[in-house]
């Protein structure tokens, strides 16, 4: 008789522990954060709308590139075609009352987490997507081994530009880049605006594309910095940068500084370009930033 009770006992508990088992479990989904690539606008569909399709936005008020926005929910567009992020967007994003940013304006990264490439961004079997910023500041920026400021690992010029190899939103909401092997910057040493070519879902209907391009190749910096000719010889200029030869422009002595206050860059193999004055662009690797 106790072995019957004691059986019928353990049966009860393996039936409880397998209904428990079987129900749906609560997991908490990730927060994500967007983060403008360069100054914008937030766009909204109008008071209590969600929209459905691309062109129901319209610009309200501007937001700051690499500011943090923490991410409240997420719609599907039908996208359109224009020359605004928003137009082309696939996805809205709501970061407050009637307040939303699109995939084609930010960089979407987890709260909290390290990632290499950022949710929204559509990678292809050919593809050249990239962020760069360019250290926009009146003095040598620090760099850190991690997103805490606990070690310095060395220190980075203004008017230097680098390629971004991992992306972080803290819970604070400071927004990091790694430059390579944990060198962290703050975003807030960089300039507003990076330099980015990246592709985004597209959902225009018939079209044979499923992707849109993100690019922005020149960016006009807060802080001015001086650039040195180096060398033994005038080092000759263009007039448009990634021309080649076919717009030849003035030539600068050696040891002589320039102010720069735009920077041009098209991707890493062709390195930034600095401009100098109206039609007078230098190749980084004609100058020094010391």
């Amino acid at each position: 008789m106790k072995k019957l009770v004691w059986l019928l006992g353990l049966g009860t508990l393996l039936v409880s522990l397998s209904f428990i088992l079987q129900q749906p479990q609560n997991v908490k989904a990730e927060t994500m954060v967007a983060i403008p690539v360069e100054d914008s606008s937030f766009v909204t569909a109008g008071k209590g709308v969600t929209p459905t399709k691309a062109t129901q936005l319209q610009p309200t008020g501007p937001v700051y590139g690499l500011s943090a926005w923490k991410i409240q929910a997420t719609v599907p567009l039908i996208s359109d075609r224009g020359p605004e992020p928003w137009i082309r967007a696939s996805q809205a994003y709501k970061i407050g009352q009637d307040t939303w940013l699109t995939d084609g304006q930010v960089l979407v990264v987890p709260q909290g987490k390290i990632v290499k490439t950022p949710a929204n961004f559509k990678i292809l079997s050919y593809d050249t997507s990239f962020t760069a910023g360019i250290v926009d500041n009146d003095g040598p920026v620090a760099l850190w081994g991690s997103t805490d400021y606990t070690r310095q690992v060395g220190t980075v010029k203004p008017g230097s530009v680098w390629t971004i190899t991992h992306y972080y939103a803290g819970t604070d909401g400071s927004v990091w880049f790694d430059l390579g092997n944990n060198q962290w910057i703050p975003s807030f040493y960089f300039n507003n605006d990076l330099f980015h070519n990246f592709n985004t879902s597209y959902n225009y209907p018939n079209s044979d594309n499923n992707y849109t391009s993100q690019r922005r190749t020149v960016v006009k910096l807060r802080h001015p910095f001086v650039v040195t000719i180096h060398g033994d010889a005038p080092k000759q200029t263009i007039k448009f940068p990634n021309s080649g030869d076919m717009f030849p422009g003035i030539y600068l002595d050696p040891n002589s500084q320039w102010l720069c206050y735009d920077v041009n860059y098209y991707n890493e193999l062709t390195g930034p370009w600095y401009q100098l004055g109206p039609e007078v662009w230098l190749r980084a690797s004609y100058d020094s930033l010391d």
